[in-house]
């Protein structure tokens, strides 16, 4: 098994590589910057009998299963419309691959955290029926498809539903917000990123007791609607998650 952690514009040729070695691999998201290379990669590692698989580690974020639990519980009712945001204040480039890569070979925000947003919006509701988006250099203050730092995509869905994917490196906001989500039932707003990112940079190791539970007071806000119609506001602690290590035990069990 081949772990693929390198910038997104080398993850074609090595993916390619290791799967003619006849290895399984793992692929940091973004996979590939192109439809094509990455229909071309599935159909080679069906060829050879070996996986492939992209490393979507935010469909183990504590914030996201909380929303999950809550969407299949129907706590929500009807939803009308959800934003799901990665938003920073960071005004300076990154020196990274992260500000010097342009889209079509994988950097900018759409493919950066994008496909987070996006991954985790069709985890939950399946493929919206019309999309409208904007790319933009906020920085710059400017439209930018190849160098984009923040993102606006709408996703519309068949019953109504829109899902607002919202990206952005110039949010003056703190904490900054990551979800808020209304229905006809209930709204759900959530503050704060989930913690083991943070976590795992602090040295802190995945064995530890306290790995991926947030502090108290970042517990998100549910405002419910009582069968005698009364609203009644509720503090609502997150999921905790079984960590981003799920993915790989996942994964070496498919192996």
């Amino acid at each position: 098994m081949v772990v693929i952690t390198t910038p997104p514009n080398t993850h074609y040729d090595l993916a390619k590589l290791c799967l003619k070695a006849r290895k399984h691999i793992l692929v940091e998201k973004p996979f590939v910057s192109r439809l094509e290379d990455a229909d071309h990669l599935m159909r080679l590692a069906s060829d050879v009998g070996r996986l492939i698989c992209v490393y979507q580690n935010r469909r183990f974020d504590s914030d996201f299963l909380t929303v999950q639990k809550l969407v299949q519980d129907g706590a929500f009712g009807r939803i009308h419309e959800i934003d799901s945001h990665f938003d920073y204040y960071r005004p300076e480039s990154a020196e990274s691959w992260r500000g010097q890569l342009s889209t079509t070979e994988g950097g900018g925000a759409l493919f950066d955290l994008g496909s987070h947003l996006i991954d985790q919006a069709y985890t939950l509701f399946g493929l919206p029926s019309s999309v409208y988006g904007r790319l933009l250099n906020q920085k710059r203050g400017c439209l930018d498809l190849m160098h984009p730092d923040s993102v606006h995509a709408q996703l519309n869905y068949a019953d109504g539903m829109i899902v607002n994917i919202r990206i952005s490196d110039m949010s003056v906001e703190s904490p900054q917000r990551r979800f808020w989500i209304r229905g006809t039932k209930a709204s759900y707003k959530k503050d704060g990123m989930d913690p083991q990112e943070a976590q795992l940079e602090s040295g802190l190791l995945p064995t530890s007791l306290n790995f991926g539970i947030e502090r108290a007071g970042r517990e998100g806000r549910l405002v419910i609607v009582r069968e005698d119609g009364t609203i009644e506001e509720l503090s609502h602690p997150s999921v905790r998650s079984q960590t981003y290590g799920a993915l790989y035990q996942g994964f070496a069990e498919a192996v």
